[in-house]
């Protein structure tokens, strides 16, 4: 390393670390609005409504609602125009600014609603403050405009990576969503600042797997299963990132946050009196597919959290759709394999929702290697399931290119 280098590397390794601590500060405080709400926390139990009521779940919705809902329209009305990560990323390096107090709280807000238990994901919040770091990192190490670009992008997939702890998906969603460009330069400095920052967040974030499953094989049998359900959910997935999109397009803003957002959570916690593990970020419902129940229970799961992920973000919540898209996905995996089984009972519902949690996230965020990498790394997966997991987002890809469709990525 030479001399010119150094401001790079300064700024790699502080990026790393600003990631890891964001990430940390709010793992820490959804564990703690979760512990307020429910009782515990998803550190503590991986399906986070176990154990509640009825009643505690509409009063930590309602709760929610309001919050988020003054919150939101307070922001919009008062506050400075927030940047999305898109636009961090390109604009990094035209002198634009995203407001720091302003953008803390939308993150902070997003964790509270979810904390509560709103059925969106709270990976954006974290990717978000990634960037809000990188961009003042790299202005302040006087980086050239492409470079920024870059490190901005690594720092917003960085805070994906520490929360999850999945520091390769992290360097892939910087390469492949947020950029668009693989590089060994891009990957390198991808890679480490996603390394630094899972490192970092040791501190608040277990490195155990985020999810509980068990081990997928590799045989001739698990590869035919993922080809099927792999192309099987393509179009559903598709579907569901269209909706999205209309979702958010049209998502309510001011004033009527007041009301859309409260309504909104209490009819999901109303649909949670009869299925609870719609609530929070996926993590319950996609764990209680690898864990494995009835094809009643998953059939109406996928149904209710498809439409509720769909009826708040329209209603003006804000979050991610990376961890509902792979609960989504898994509901759907195991609801064709309780159906297959009846043909074929030998076949394994576990490796039938591994399968669709991989090729629902692949099409529907148009990122194939992210979402493989993610699904391993979220679940442990060994090296026996790279081939049929491969064959399941190959099919996806392959089905969904093939169906007319609009190119849009989900960041």
């Amino acid at each position: 390393m030479t001399l010119k280098h150094l401001p790079l590397f300064c700024a790699v390794i502080l990026t790393g670390i600003a990631a890891g601590l964001g990430a940390a500060a709010l793992t820490w405080l959804i564990h703690g609005i979760e512990y307020l709400a429910f009782g515990h926390s998803e550190a503590q139990l991986r399906i986070v409504t176990e154990g509640t009521t009825p009643q505690q779940r509409i009063i930590a919705m309602l709760a929610g609602g309001v919050l988020a809902g003054a919150g939101w329209a307070l922001l919009q009305s008062k506050g400075r125009p927030l940047a999305a990560i898109s636009a961090m990323v390109a604009g990094s390096g035209n002198g634009r600014r995203p407001p720091l107090p302003e953008s803390i709280a939308h993150a902070v807000l997003q964790i509270a609603a979810v904390g509560c238990g709103a059925p969106v994901g709270r990976e954006v919040a974290p990717r978000e403050l990634g960037a809000l770091f990188a961009t003042r990192i790299a202005e302040r190490a006087g980086l050239d405009g492409e470079t920024r670009r870059v490190l901005v992008a690594c720092g917003a997939a960085a805070g994906l990576a520490a929360v999850y702890h999945v520091p390769f998906a992290g360097a892939l969603f910087a390469l492949e969503i947020l950029l668009g460009v693989f590089s060994a330069y891009y990957a390198a400095i991808a890679l480490a600042v996603s390394a630094v920052a899972v490192w970092v967040v040791r501190i608040a974030v277990s490195s155990e797997t985020f999810y509980e499953v068990g081990q997928m094989g590799g045989g001739s049998t698990e590869i035919v299963l993922a080809i099927v359900i792999g192309a099987a959910v393509a179009a559903p997935a598709e579907w569901f990132r269209r909706s999205v999109k209309r979702a958010e397009q049209r998502r309510c803003s001011g004033k009527r946050l007041l009301w859309t957002l409260p309504a909104a959570f209490l009819l999901t916690a109303v649909i949670a009196i009869w299925l609870p593990q719609i609530l929070g970020n996926g993590r319950s419902a996609a764990q209680t597919a690898y864990w494995g129940t009835g094809l009643g229970v998953a059939a109406a799961l996928l149904i209710a959290k498809t439409g509720v992920v769909l009826l708040c973000l329209r209603s003006g919540a804000y979050g991610g759709t990376l961890t509902p898209g792979l609960a989504i996905g898994a509901l759907a995996g195991l609801c064709l394999g309780l159906l297959g089984q009846m043909i074929w009972p030998t076949l394994d519902p576990t490796a039938a929702a591994l399968a669709g949690s991989a090729a629902f996230l692949a099409v529907s965020m148009n990122a194939p290697l992210t979402a493989f990498a993610l699904v391993v790394g979220f679940t442990g997966q060994n090296f026996d399931a790279y081939l049929p997991l491969s064959f399941a987002v190959a099919a996806a890809m392959g089905v969904a290119r093939w169906r007319p469709s609009e190119t849009v990525r989900q960041c």
